[in-house]
């Protein structure tokens, strides 16, 4: 961003009840969050979870059925486009493919009313410069989606909205997204992402709003998602059944795992270490395994797809 801005604290995006339906069938269900300054918030759930169809009705794409979204304390159907307050990369690039990337940019900065030096600019910021004479029917995914970011980018926004931006992006590229937004967030930048693939994107996100079949079912920053994981202790042992016994006695929990072993939960490997020795009963190995934020996200999720 051209100038750090100053921290409110007040959440740039608020959705308040958003509901959206498309006959009988309900895409999102009474969703409310907010995304605030100076932090990168992610938009996470299982594929068909509604993700998209959220972020249209926040960035003014699509008309909620019930509810609303606002940008600024402002109601985003109220709004004109500004491509200086709000930048948004929704599904492809929407450039034609007979253009090259930069006549594709050239034209939406004549239509946002920004200054022609902006192609130039942002072509250099997204790595697309050398490519910028080519046609676009001739990028590849990944540069595909670098022109769509591009292209949420020339307006220099304080807010930007981006669908799976990972998407297509090699670990390079992905390294590269990642700076840009943590960078832009650091000088007072909102950035509100959705993606699928929460173990990759943990790295980029300060904030957490979660769904599953268009209802929200979590929301709260990474770190307390990061430490929401339950901890399950591996155990091998001749005497499963036994230690199974203790175990349940002693408060906790158990079940088989698919590799024979018996996973322990509600104790810590040294508790079920001690309850093993008092018994007499011999442990082949004991593993205190930490869920991953894969594992949160499906126990969260259900693992739903729609």
């Amino acid at each position: 961003m051209t100038s750090p801005r100053t921290f409110t604290g007040d959440p740039d995006i608020r959705v308040e009840g958003l509901t959206k339906r498309y006959g009988r069938r309900t895409a999102v269900d009474d969703l409310s969050f907010t995304a605030r300054p100076g932090r990168v918030t992610g938009f996470f759930g299982p594929n068909g979870a509604g993700k998209t169809t959220a972020l249209k009705a926040v960035v003014g794409l699509a008309r909620p059925t019930a509810g609303r979204a606002f940008l600024r304390g402002t109601p985003v159907t109220a709004m004109k486009p500004d491509a200086r307050l709000l930048g948004v990369h929704i599904e492809p690039c929407g450039a034609h493919p007979g253009r090259t990337g930069r006549a594709h940019l050239r034209s939406l900065t004549a239509l946002a009313g920004l200054p022609r030096r902006r192609v130039g600019e942002v072509l250099e910021l997204v790595g697309l410069a050398d490519a910028a004479t080519r046609r676009v029917g001739k990028y590849s995914m990944g540069m595909r989606q670098r022109l769509g970011l591009a292209a949420a980018l020339l307006g220099d926004p304080e807010i930007l909205v981006l669908d799976e931006p990972v998407n297509g992006l090699d670990p390079e590229g992905i390294r590269w997204l990642r700076t840009l937004l943590r960078d832009r967030a650091a000088n007072g930048g909102t950035i509100l992402l959705s993606s699928h693939m929460l173990g990759e994107a943990a790295q980029t996100v300060d904030d957490v709003i979660m769904i599953a079949r268009g209802r929200l079912v979590h929301a709260g920053t990474i770190r307390d998602l990061e430490r929401s994981g339950e901890s399950v202790v591996v155990v091998r042992t001749g005497a499963a059944e036994r230690l199974s016994s203790l175990v349940v006695a002693a408060g906790g929990r158990t079940k088989r795992d698919d590799g024979g072993g018996l996973l322990v939960e509600g104790l810590d490997a040294a508790e079920v270490a001690r309850l093993a020795h008092r018994d007499g009963v011999l442990l082949e190995e004991v593993v205190q395994r930490t869920a991953s934020l894969e594992d949160v996200f499906f126990d969260l999720t259900g693992g739903a797809n729609r």
